[in-house]
């Protein structure tokens, strides 16, 4: 066996190397939103009765 696995945990300076921080701002806040929504997220902007 060896310690190999399929975890993937980048740290977020990996992630957010050379983009400025206005975008990293809202990218965090929109996320913020969409969690927040929670299921209701996948029915936003859609006709009734239409996920997506």
């Amino acid at each position: 066996m060896t310690d190999w696995s399929w975890d993937y945990n980048p740290s977020q300076e990996y992630i957010t190397d050379g983009l400025p921080v206005g975008v990293v701002a809202e990218v965090e806040r929109l996320a913020t939103e969409l969690a927040a929504l929670g299921d209701e997220a996948t029915r936003i902007g859609r006709p009734i009765g239409r996920e997506g």
